[in-house]
C-alpha cells in the first residue's frame, strides 16, 4: 500500500484540525494519477467535494480531528501545533500500515518533520516527507482533497449551530472576524469553536474591549 497525508485547518481561529491519510494499493495508484488532481487550496468548493466522492470509492481513507479546545489545552501544556500534528500523521499512518508513505510536511525542516512521524510508529515504512507535497504527489492531493472537504463541513455545521455564518474560520476572512467580535460584544467570551490561545482572537478581544472603553468615555 502507498499512503499520502495531509491537513487541513492549521492556522484558522474558528473549528477543527483535520489531519487526513489516504492509501491505495500500487495497481490503483495509477487511477488517482490520471484524475488530475491538485492542491485543495487550488480547487473550487464543489470540485473538491465532487473528487471527494470519487476518492472514497478507490482508496482507503483515515481521518484525525482536533477539536479548538483539545488544541487550546495541548498548547497550554507545552505542545506545539508541529508536535500534535506528528502525533496525528503517525495516527492516520498507524491505521493505513503503508509500505510507503509521502508526507506533505509541516515543519520548516520536511527532514526533521518525516523523522519525527517515523519514531512514532509501530512498523517499519519508508517516510518521504517534502513541503509542497500536496502539490507533487497525487497520492497526497487526494489526502488534501478529503481533509479540506471534511474540515469544510464541519466548519458549515458550525455555522448552522449557531444560526449565523462564521465564514472559512480564518484568520484573513472578514466574515469569520466580524462573527467573533459580535459574539463577544454579546457574550462577553468567545465560543466552545474557536482557538482561544490564538493571536487573532486575543486581538479581537483586545479591540472590542478597547470599542467598549471608549464608549464610556
Amino acid at each position: 500500500m502507498i499512503a499520502g497525508v495531509d491537513e487541513a485547518g492549521r492556522g484558522p481561529v474558528i473549528g477543527p484540525l483535520v489531519v487526513c491519510g489516504v492509501a491505495v494499493s500500487p495497481r490503483r495508484l495509477k487511477a488517482i494519477e490520471q484524475m488530475g488532481l491538485k492542491d485543495s487550496k487550488l480547487l473550487t468548493p464543489k470540485r473538491r467535494e465532487e473528487l471527494a466522492v470519487r476518492l472514497k470509492k478507490i482508496c482507503s481513507h483515515e481521518l484525525v480531528v482536533v477539536s479548538p479546545e483539545e488544541i487550546d489545552a495541548r498548547m497550554a501544556g507545552g505542545s506545539t501545533l508541529n508536535g500534535i500534528e506528528v502525533e496525528c500523521f503517525a495516527k492516520v499512518i498507524e491505521a493505513l500500515r503503508p509500505k510507503v508513505a509521502y508526507l506533505d510536511a509541516c515543519d520548516v525542516n520536511a527532514e526533521r518533520f518525516g523523522l519525527n512521524v517515523r519514531k512514532r510508529l509501530s512498523f517499519e515504512v519508508e517516510v518521504v516527507s517534502r513541503h509542497n507535497a500536496d502539490k507533487d504527489y497525487p497520492i497526497v492531493s487526494a489526502a488534501s482533497i478529503l481533509a479540506k472537504v471534511h474540515r469544510d463541513a464541519l466548519v458549515k455545521k458550525i455555522s448552522e449551530t449557531v444560526g449565523e455564518d462564521v465564514g472559512s474560520g480564518y484568520p484573513h476572512d472578514p466574515i469569520t472576524i466580524k462573527f467573533l467580535k459580535s459574539y463577544y460584544a454579546k457574550n462577553g467570551e468567545m465560543p466552545p469553536f474557536v482557538r482561544k490561545s490564538w493571536k487573532t482572537t486575543s486581538a479581537v478581544i483586545s479591540d472590542c474591549l478597547q470599542s467598549r472603553l471608549t464608549g464610556f468615555l
